[in-house]
């Protein structure tokens, strides 16, 4: 990916697919710093840049300050093992009296480019998805051992689809979630999905 293709405003329209992290209570700046930190140092990403303009040039310094009710964005890119690189908008979003979360998001406009693009985007149709989802669980597991969270999932538009304190277990049986060992224990999923690090496991 270069410049052009990346600052190129027709790559960012549309809608975006997702990993959403939840981090509960609100408030805690050094646990968003330390995911922030560990999402930097991932091999396979590039970032994190203020501006689509800074592409390829010097990262923000962190840690950053987060305000109450707010929104911070910037911007990566991620480097697939099929050699496709994708950019990201990384949201670090704090809603007052609820939680904090880290959304990194792929526009599905370069998604419509470089795979075989059907709608509406379920793995069915759409089997290379299972490559992004690999490398939203290594991302979420990474993170996760730097600075653990109450929630992940990773979907089209996905964030706000629910939260650690609404989710059911019927939820996990429809989309694509990477919970600790205390929220599967509460909705008694604990044997089921597929296990990773740190007693994550996914379900999907």
């Amino acid at each position: 990916m270069n410049y052009n293709e990346f600052t190129n405003p027709d790559n960012w329209i549309g809608g975006f697919y997702e990993l959403s992290i939840e981090f509960h209570p609100v408030g805690d700046n050094n646990r968003l710093n330390q995911a922030l930190i560990a999402l930097e140092n991932i091999g396979f990403f590039n970032g994190l840049w203020q501006e689509r303009q800074d592409f390829l040039s010097d990262s923000i310094s962190l840690p950053i300050n987060i305000d109450d009710d707010s929104v911070n964005q910037f911007y990566g890119t991620l480097n697939l093992t099929d050699g496709n690189t994708l950019p990201s908008l990384i949201s670090v979003i704090r809603i007052e009296g609820e939680s904090d979360w880290l959304d990194i998001s792929i526009p599905q406009a370069t998604l419509e480019q470089l795979y075989p693009y059907e709608y509406p985007l379920t793995k069915e149709l759409n089997p290379w998805l299972a490559k992004i989802d690999e490398i939203y669980i290594r991302i979420a597991e990474t993170i996760y051992n730097n600075s653990p969270f109450e929630l992940a999932m990773i979907g089209e538009e996905i964030s706000g689809y629910t939260n650690q304190e609404e989710i059911t277990k019927e939820d996990s049986e429809k989309i694509t979630f990477i919970l600790p060992i205390r929220l599967q224990k509460r909705l008694g999923i604990q044997d089921k999905g597929e296990e990773l690090s740190k007693q994550l496991r996914l379900f999907r």
